[in-house]
């Protein structure tokens, strides 16, 4: 059975999400200490009621195995500019093989698309199959993000 991707409400996310967000933040969270796992809900049911959320799930039959979820907003500095920020992109080591991550990401793009955006933006942590990834999809680099725990 192939995997599917269908799109979820920010509700269903987080409630059947919550083992996967903790598998995402023990590979990727580079600050354990400062970033504790904890969905800031009302933001996302308010993003979702004004429109500004797309959020997909990908499933191997009932089970969630996977999620893109994404903010929808006007750029700050150019004013015109529809952008689809991703939050968080994730896939369950175990159903990582073959070419669901592509079709999670290919229908974030078109579902974006859809809805306006003229720029998709990702985040990826160096080395990982994601930062090796997106390059080959035509993606190039528009930032570089460094941080700091202050």
């Amino acid at each position: 059975m192939s995997a599917i991707v269908r799109e979820i409400v920010a509700t269903e996310w987080i409630e059947r999400a919550w083992p996967l967000l903790e598998a995402h933040r023990e590979e990727l969270t580079t600050n354990p200490d400062l970033m504790v796992l904890k969905p800031d809900i009302a933001r996302y049911q308010t993003l979702e009621a004004a429109g500004a959320l797309l959020s997909l799930g990908l499933f191997k039959g009932d089970d969630l195995i996977g999620y893109s979820i994404n903010a929808l907003f006007t750029n700050l500095h150019y004013g015109d500019l529809l952008v689809c920020q991703n939050d968080v992109l994730f896939i369950d080591r175990a159903h990582r093989k073959g070419m669901a991550g592509v079709r999670l990401i290919a229908t974030t793009e078109s579902m974006a698309k859809d809805r306006g955006a003229q720029m998709m933006l990702w985040h990826a942590k160096p080395n990982t199959a994601l930062h090796a990834m997106l390059p080959r999809m035509g993606y190039r680099v528009q930032d570089v993000i460094y941080s700091q725990v202050l």
